[in-house]
């Protein structure tokens, strides 16, 4: 669950240092679906729902690395409309890929009947998918935009929070359901 986590950790937040054109991202994209990934692997015993959405962590890696290469290389896309459209189908991906992670939370607190805080993340996700896909249509009308930029940034954070108290949830249940009776 750690790396499930951490993945999100990488995904939902962005530092970049830019510099003569080239901008390096921080916290990159591509390690936090390596993240994914990994962490799916290591939940697969406890739902068989954690294998849909290692392909689409891989497909969405690979996507990542070469986006950051080129802006770490200050290459740019000159199509915008190229640009957008694939950058579009990466984020509905994108959050096909985590409704998917959280399914299999949801399918994982259903068989160790056990309260993974799942309700509450899935709320939340539904609202981070609204606002992302929101801002990313509406980057043709920048000043609305920017109000739903900002509130897909909050909702990144609030969902951080949920995948956090999910992570300690699934701790607590391991340690509990470890113990002798």
């Amino acid at each position: 669950m750690d790396r499930l986590f951490w993945g999100f950790f990488f995904l939902f937040l962005n530092f970049n240092l830019t510099f003569n054109g080239a901008s390096l991202n921080l916290l990159p994209d591509w390690i936090g679906y390596i993240l994914l990934y990994l962490g799916c692997g290591q939940l697969l015993s406890e739902s068989n729902l954690f294998q849909k959405p290692r392909p689409f962590c891989v497909v969405l890696g690979v996507y990542a690395a070469v986006l950051w290469l080129m802006d770490l290389l200050g290459i740019g896309a000159n199509f915008f409309v190229v640009s957008w459209i694939l950058g579009f189908a990466a984020t509905c991906l994108d959050l096909y890929t985590s409704m998917l992670v959280v399914d299999a939370i949801t399918n994982m607190e259903m068989h160790r009947n056990y309260d993974l805080c799942a309700a509450h993340l899935r709320k939340v996700w539904k609202v981070l998918a609204v606002c992302t896909v929101a801002a990313y249509i509406l980057t043709i009308l920048p000043a609305l935009a920017v109000i739903c930029i900002l509130l897909a940034a909050i909702t990144s954070i609030v969902f951080l929070v949920a995948v956090h108290g999910t992570r300690k949830a699934y701790h607590n249940m391991i340690a509990e359901q470890s113990k002798p009776f």
